[in-house]
């Protein structure tokens, strides 16, 4: 029996990506310079798990396909410069063949004249810090290109990332590319954050980036990704238990993985899912998606907006702003001020004139197990009743079945 080919978790690259238009293969074009090189610097931003960190992997694995070389930074680093800086020479000791010189420093024969033996001192071309960043750019890019490439520099979770380091890395990208250069600079972050980066006027360069924006495909799409997942393996999944997970999902690339994960996981030792599989696996998403994603964007949530959100609780669908501003006990312009800031936050967006809605899926959950147990339910989960797992010793000869969990049945019985 095959793995499970889902990969539920942040920044894992699924087998069949969900993705809006062709971002990778437009980028892909503008390495090889069948595009204007301005494509070479992309912005990628978008809500949490849509894809930001995979389309960002793809684009890292195109380059280096293309002869690139690939330079990915962390925000982590306390200094994004110092690391750009290691990571070049790191790249140049083995590019360069003048990366290391040798020279005779002495020498002596035998008293015979039957043999002499030579000093040498090897020294490193890029050994400690007196080389300009510049300079080790510049040498990079003109290595990567001799080979029919360039330098490409990475950098995820930008919005957390000190705008004046940003600035130094953008600018030394713009100067390698004024100077002719093959070089180019992409960075994805949440959306939020990344509108905010952009207001700093050290941001120049990545304003005039190309922008790319992902998030939730349709339904179809979904259902389609789901059952081209698992055609690749030797299990079969029903159309109509297709269709179900993708509505589950309701697109959203994270989802998609979650639902297609755990109905694979409840199908057992069975050759196919159905659609009672997908059924049972809803619950678990919403979990997956409550804690993973709503949990942490919610911890910044509180006073007033997270009033604005309870009250649209009210409303099944779209909640009209003037019944909001009615229960909130405020004015319309105050609720004016708190929708544009949930509207930063991706939290709701607009929903037609004058009405507004939850912005992601099973935000209505989250924002209801928050009002009625806490913080903490969204970190845990609801409240369940649990056996706990006991290992137990085979009889000879004897092993559990093939893609069942210890400790648990598989939920479709042992009819198939």
């Amino acid at each position: 029996m095959d793995r499970n080919p889902f990969t539920p978790g942040f920044g894992l690259t699924p087998p069949v990506l969900a993705m809006q238009g062709t971002p990778v293969e437009d980028f892909a074009e503008a390495l090889e310079g069948t595009r204007p090189a301005g494509h070479r610097s992309v912005l990628i931003s978008g809500a949490r798990g849509v894809g930001k960190t995979v389309l960002l992997s793809q684009f890292h694995d195109v380059a280096e396909e293309v002869g690139w070389e690939v330079i990915a930074l962390h925000t982590s680093s306390d200094s994004l410069a110092d690391e750009l800086r290691g990571r070049a020479v790191h790249a140049l000791r083995d590019l360069d063949p003048e990366a290391r010189d040798s020279r005779v420093t002495s020498g002596s024969i035998s008293a015979l004249g039957a043999g002499a033996s030579l000093g040498r001192e090897i020294s490193d071309r890029y050994e400690g810090e007196d080389v300009p960043l510049a300079v080790l750019l510049d040498r990079l890019a003109a290595l990567a290109s001799l080979r029919g490439g360039g330098l490409l520099v990475l950098l995820d979770e930008v919005q957390s990332a000190d705008p004046d380091q940003v600035h130094v890395i953008t600018q030394h990208m713009q100067d390698l590319a004024q100077r002719g250069h093959a070089a180019g600079f992409v960075a994805a972050g949440v959306r939020a954050g990344v509108d905010e980066l952009l207001a700093n006027p050290k941001t120049t360069f990545l304003r005039r980036a190309h922008q790319v924006e992902i998030g939730s495909v349709d339904v179809g799409i979904a259902a389609q990704v789901i059952m081209t997942t698992v055609a690749d393996t030797d299990k079969h999944i029903t159309p109509e238990a297709a269709v179900r997970a993708g509505e589950i999902s309701q697109g959203y690339p994270y989802l998609i993985q979650v639902v297609g994960a755990e109905a694979w996981q409840r199908s057992g030792t069975s050759g196919t899912i159905e659609i009672e599989d997908v059924e049972g696996a809803r619950e678990f998403a919403i979990d997956a998606m409550v804690h993973n994603v709503h949990g942490p964007a919610l911890r910044d949530i509180n006073g007033r907006k997270d009033e604005y959100l309870l009250a649209m609780l009210e409303d099944d669908g779209p909640s009209a702003v003037m019944d909001v501003a009615r229960r909130m006990g405020i004015d319309q312009n105050n609720q004016n001020v708190y929708r544009s800031r949930l509207i930063a936050d991706e939290m709701i967006r607009p929903a037609g004139r004058g009405h507004v809605e939850l912005a992601m899926p099973y935000l209505r959950e989250a924002l209801i197990r928050r009002r009625d147990g806490g913080r903490s339910a969204l970190a845990h989960g609801p409240a369940r009743v649990a056996r706990p797992i006991r290992a137990s010793r085979p009889v000879q000869g004897d092993r559990p079945a093939s893609g069942t969990r210890p400790g648990r049945r598989s939920e479709r019985g042992s009819g198939r």
